[in-house]
């Protein structure tokens, strides 16, 4: 299914980035803008959205205000505050400060050019300074991006990012290189600037290629080529005053989806229509009405059938500067066609003071440039171009199956050294597997992949004899592939050593998440499943647990359901009972493909 969402956010972050810029250099000042370099980006958060010179604001909601330090009562509802920013006289932030981070921006006196973002971190996870440092070249175009983490008295490389121009008579070509903090390259990013028109080419971005044109100072997108997929196109239409009229997606076999927009005369509604069929039916029209100064009042969903979806409604009030201090947001739901009662969803409130004759902007002093900015602009490209050079061999290996699919070594010095060319070593544990006393070894790997995409896992168990470590066993059954994590990643999560046995985690999901638990254990000469947990829920709704003892055959289930909104855990179904079957070898488990149930239970569990 086509993401409309996704893409209306997309669409609106390309046309944010550019706003008129107010230094001489006008074209300069555009470029950097459109860079998609975030810190300058996240600068103009807040541009042009407020009416009059705006200082500072508070932001309040009656949304997840549990947790805020400052609470205060409006419209009847608490509200905590979410968020702080104070702004410099040309819109730019100077300052911000949510939750669990506080944000300064840097700038020069000079060029006005932000010169450092320095984010302060306060997370459960312990205090971090994050920085960036931005350079220019002479005529103020900018050249680099070099990312810093500092943890206690540790300060670390995060990214190296290059602006290198290339100015000929009718354009501005820059390639953007980019090294993370692995001292891995990402490929190149061209983005070439005429007096009107901007392309850029982005390998890794889900719009390949871009074309925007400028209009009234700001670069809108007109065509998008390899948006998600290679061979999508999506291209944009603009009415004579710039308001989005049309987006048509085409893929190689034609018209795929369409989205049209009609206006009324002074653009305080607009339908947006999204045709189905590969575009050629309607499938819904939105309905969108706005106020005299541009704030979201009414939205509302009519379907290709006729039904009507849920209605939001805005009501606001406003200060002196015509900014709202006050936003309350209704929702009417619809059951069986019909138009509901409206509901009070959430109060916003903001405090907004403004600039006046004895006002001076926030400014802070620019610290020191740290010494370790020409080590990592001398060391990392090398770093870079040495592991270029690795993975490409890697890559080539792969796409020639030159490399080994299994550990080959038999006797070596140290575990580490078992490790085949190309294999990640993901984690080692200790411990004792059997009655001889000595302590036995275990390890997983992730076998060869290009950008790590999906492959194979591999445990193997290691004795120790005559000083020297001795492969003992390796298998790929009892851990799953390094994709089948789902949005979560590489599943395995943890192997360890505990009563004789081997445990193998793995964990995954998305809004759904799971975990396996299995213990496998040496006995009548083989590697055999003695033990499966398996755990699975959503936040706020259900949570299952279920734990069997292959070894007794005992077996246990427990289903809670979770309300979030009271705190309330209910347990909705526990059993008990007792299954004997046939050992099952460790060596051919499948991890998840082994069902079972319980009397008078529909849910089967598969572990």
């Amino acid at each position: 299914m086509i993401n409309i969402k996704v893409m209306k956010l997309f669409f609106f972050s390309i046309i944010f980035l550019s706003t008129l810029a107010c230094s001489q250099n006008t074209s300069n000042a555009l470029i950097n803008e459109n860079l998609d370099n975030f810190p300058i980006r996240e600068s103009y958060e807040e541009k042009g959205k407020f009416l009059g010179q705006v200082y500072s604001v508070k932001n309040y909601s009656s949304d997840n205000y549990q947790k805020s330090s400052e609470k205060k009562t409006v419209e009847g509802k608490t509200v905590g505050l979410q968020d702080y920013t104070i702004y410099r006289k040309d819109g730019r932030r100077s300052f911000h400060k949510a939750q669990n981070f506080e944000t300064k921006y840097y700038y020069d006196e000079n060029s006005n050019h932000l010169i450092l973002r320095e984010i302060q971190n306060k997370g459960e996870y312990g205090k971090s300074l994050n920085s960036a440092w931005l350079f220019y070249d002479k005529d103020g175009i900018l050249s680099e991006e070099i990312g810093l983490e500092k943890n206690a008295d540790k300060t670390t490389f995060e990214k190296y990012i290059t602006y290198k121009i290339k100015d000929s008579a009718d354009q501005k070509k820059i390639t953007i290189s980019e090294i993370d903090e692995d001292s891995n390259k990402n490929p190149d990013k061209i983005y070439s600037f005429t007096d009107k028109n901007l392309t850029k080419v982005s390998p890794l971005f889900q719009s390949k290629f871009q074309k925007l044109s400028l209009q009234d100072g700001i670069f809108k997108v007109d065509e998008i080529d390899g948006y998600v997929f290679p061979g999508r196109k999506v291209f944009f239409k603009y009415d004579k005053k710039g308001h989005l009229i049309s987006e048509i997606w085409h893929n190689e076999e034609g018209l795929e989806h369409k989205i049209e927009f009609d206006y009324n005369s002074d653009y305080t509604e607009s339908t947006e229509t999204i045709y189905q069929q590969k575009g050629t039916e309607v499938g819904s029209k939105k309905l969108t009405k706005y106020d005299q100064y541009g704030n979201l009042t009414f939205d509302q969903t009519t379907f290709y059938d006729g039904s009507i979806g849920g209605r939001f409604e805005n009501e606001y009030h406003y200060d002196k500067e015509n900014n709202w201090v006050v936003k309350k947001i209704y929702y009417s739901d619809t059951n069986n066609g019909v138009l509901q009662k409206k509901k009070l969803l959430t109060v916003e409130y903001r405090e907004i003071t403004y600039y006046n004759s004895d006002t001076k902007e926030q400014s802070f002093t620019l610290p020191k440039i740290p010494e370790i900015i020409n080590k990592i602009r001398a060391d990392i490209p090398n770093a870079a171009d040495k592991n270029q050079a690795q993975l490409d061999e890697k890559k080539q290996a792969i796409d020639s199956d030159n490399y080994d699919t299994e550990i080959t070594k038999k006797v070596a010095e140290d575990i580490k050294d078992f490790t085949p060319k190309y294999w990640k070593l993901k984690a080692t544990a200790y411990g004792n597997l059997d009655d001889d006393g000595a302590e036995e070894a275990v390890t997983v790997y992730e076998m060869p992949s290009i950008s790590d995409g999906d492959t194979e896992q591999v445990l193997a168990i290691f004795k120790r004899e005559n000083g020297k470590w001795k492969l003992w066993n390796q298998t790929t059954a009892p851990l799953l592939t390094s994709g089948s994590g789902g949005m979560m990643g590489n599943p395995f999560s943890g192997i360890s050593i505990s009563k004789k046995s081997i445990v193998i985690k793995h964990f995954g999901g998305s809004r759904d998440k799971w975990s396996y638990t299995h213990r496998y254990r040496f006995q009548n000469a083989d590697w055999y499943l003695i033990g499966a947990s398996v755990h699975y829920g959503a936040p706020c709704d259900y949570d299952v647990k279920f734990d069997y003892n292959i070894s007794t055959g005992d077996a246990t289930y427990k289903k809670n359901k979770e309300n979030c909104d009271t705190g309330e855990i209910k347990v909705i179904d526990s059993q008990k009972t007792n299954k004997k079957i046939k050992p099952i070898k460790m060596n051919s488990f499948q991890v998840g493909d082994n069902a079972f149930e319980f009397p008078n239970l529909k849910d089967v569990i598969n572990y």
